[in-house]
């Protein structure tokens, strides 16, 4: 009995964070093989946050911010790792070898429009963790979460060069709705129903 009664406050613990983030974290394999684990964004991102950012070329930026960052600023990363789990809702996808510590490679963030079923939404994947299929699995875990919280659309600005966030959408049949307004695609998609 003794060892049960330890395990108890360990679940408790898990159970309560699933139910305040709607998300139960998990390790995941990639295309490659090499595996991620996916967890909700915690306010003891940031410097995970600026680390992710200086890691990340100076293109993968500049799709992501629309601006050339030589470095993120600590307003701004307190701003994208301080969410409330409902209207504001970030997934990161970290990885941690046993001789250094965690490291986030990818996130995918949605913004709830105030009062609508509508939501702004973002993926950001390092360099080196880019086309092993993390920024499908982010967006579509994230699509699952935001349903839960009664979002029913994403929207997103993507530049007209990033092909690579152009064709995820496409593969992911989440191109419903694509304009071209000043220089960008704004494009708005349904989420499917939650299985």
């Amino acid at each position: 009995m003794k060892g049960a009664g330890a395990a108890a406050p360990a679940l408790r613990s898990l159970f309560v964070g699933v139910v305040a983030t709607g998300f139960e974290s998990r390790v995941i394999e990639l295309r490659d093989g090499s595996k991620v684990h996916l967890r909700p964004i915690a306010a003891e991102d940031e410097p995970l946050l600026h680390e992710a950012v200086a890691a990340m070329s100076e293109r993968t930026v500049y799709f992501r911010f629309f601006s050339p960052l030589k470095r993120m600023s600590d307003a701004l990363a307190h701003r994208l790792a301080v969410v409330d789990y409902h209207d504001r809702f970030a997934l990161v996808a970290t990885t941690h070898k046993p001789s250094s510590k965690e490291r986030i490679v990818g996130v995918a963030r949605y913004d709830r429009a105030r009062d609508t079923d509508m939501a702004e939404v973002a993926v950001a994947v390092i360099d080196e963790f880019q086309r092993r299929g993390l920024g499908s699995v982010l967006l579509a875990e994230l699509a699952r979460v935001a349903r839960i919280h009664g979002i029913k659309t994403f929207q997103l600005i993507v530049l007209p060069e990033n092909r690579e966030m152009l064709g995820l959408l496409r593969n992911m049949g989440w191109i419903h709705q694509a304009k071209l307004v000043g220089g960008v695609y704004e494009i708005s998609f349904d989420l499917p129903d939650i299985a």
